[in-house]
This record gives structure tokens, C-alpha cells and sequence, in this order.
């Protein structure tokens, strides 16, 4: 015969780990919390804004220099993130990193049909963060004539250091080490219930 087990004897096996179960939340809050405050590295981000301009002097804006522009923003997003542009950006600023170390701090993010495009550089020191935006979005400007030829791009907002971290994320991580806590607790508590071999009732003796 097979052992029922009903929702109310889940929730005694709860109650009487009640004590257990809220350790290894506070365990796992605690861990979170030196984790988030004591050894994960904060990181700063800085963005600055560039617009593709049209691609030829006229009076008036065709639609077709505006969907070009559009889509050599694509375009402009690899070169952004090349070595012919990130090299000269880590002599200037004397950068004590590599290529393919800076190259995944930068992203390039743009709105659907926008002409304009937002250069992201994610860096551990805030000031920094957005002196790398400013000083690569003025290479790329700078040298975006000799590479392919146009010279449409003029950059219409400078990164402004910001001193409020984009991560951690200081409450997600807390709520996370709770929930896992509490997860655990619950695991442990029927674990050490099911191995519990001991008489708990009548109903036990009566069943044998």
C-alpha cells in the first residue's frame, strides 16, 4: 500500500522545520550580501549619442538617404568595435587593456529607422566609462572619411560620468539568495523528514 501524504501533513513537515528553513534563508541572504557588497566589482556605464547626417548637400531629405543612413548604422557598429578604431582610443587615453578587452565593454545600440546611435561603454571606474565613450566616438568620427569614404557622422551627445552603478543590481541579488535560501530549506526539510525512520503516529502502527 502505497504512503499518501496530504497537504496538510506537508505543511506540519513545514511547520516543524519552520527553524530550519528560515536559517537557510538568512544564510542565503547573507551570501548574497557579501557577494553583492563585498566581492562583485560595480560597473559604471557612459553613453554617448551619434547621428548619421544625410549623405549628400540638398534643400530637401530624400527617404532613400534616410533609410541608407539607416542602415549604415549596422555598419558603423562593426567598425566602432574594430581594432582600427579601438587602438588608436587605447593610445590616446594610454589604456591598460587589450583590444578585445575594450572591445567588449563598447556596445552599440540604435531605435528602429532612428539616424541616431548610442555608443555604451561599461567600465568599473565611472569617469573613465566616459572618457572611452567621448574619445572613441571622436576617432570614429575622425577617421570614418579615410575608411569608407563618407563623412556623415557628427556625435550630438558627449558621455557624462555617472557614479550610480548599473551592477550588481544590489536587490535582485538579495532576492535571489532569499528565494534560493528558502528553496534549499524546503529541500533539506522534507529530505531529513523522509529519511526519518522513527514511529510519528498511531496510524503507523496501525497501518503495519
Amino acid at each position: 500500500m502505497e504512503e499518501e501524504i496530504s497537504l496538510v501533513e506537508l505543511f506540519n513537515i513545514l511547520k516543524k522545520r519552520i527553524g530550519l528553513i528560515i536559517n537557510m534563508v538568512l544564510v542565503g541572504l547573507i551570501l548574497s550580501a557579501v557577494y553583492t557588497f563585498f566581492i562583485a566589482t560595480p560597473e559604471y556605464s557612459a553613453t554617448s549619442q551619434l547621428l548619421v547626417n544625410r549623405t549628400q548637400e540638398t534643400e530637401t531629405i530624400q527617404r532613400t538617404d534616410i533609410d541608407t543612413n539607416v542602415q549604415l548604422i549596422n555598419t558603423y557598429s562593426d567598425i566602432i568595435r574594430n581594432p582600427i578604431i579601438l587602438d588608436p582610443v587605447i593610445d590616446t587615453l594610454s589604456l591598460d587593456q587589450t583590444t578585445e578587452q575594450l572591445k567588449n565593454e563598447i556596445s552599440v545600440t540604435t531605435a528602429e529607422n532612428s539616424q541616431v546611435f548610442s555608443l555604451q561603454v561599461t567600465d568599473d571606474n565611472p569617469y573613465e566609462a566616459a572618457e572611452i565613450a567621448n574619445t572613441t566616438s571622436t576617432v570614429f568620427k575622425d577617421n570614418l572619411n579615410s575608411i569608407m569614404n563618407v563623412d556623415n557622422v557628427t556625435v550630438i551627445s558627449e558621455a557624462v560620468a555617472d557614479t550610480n552603478p548599473v551592477s550588481p543590481n544590489n536587490t535582485l541579488n538579495l532576492a535571489i539568495g532569499v528565494i534560493l535560501g528558502g528553496m534549499i530549506g524546503v529541500g533539506i526539510a522534507f529530505l531529513l523528514e523522509f529519511l526519518d525512520t522513527t514511529v510519528k503516529d498511531e496510524k503507523f502502527i496501525v497501518d503495519v
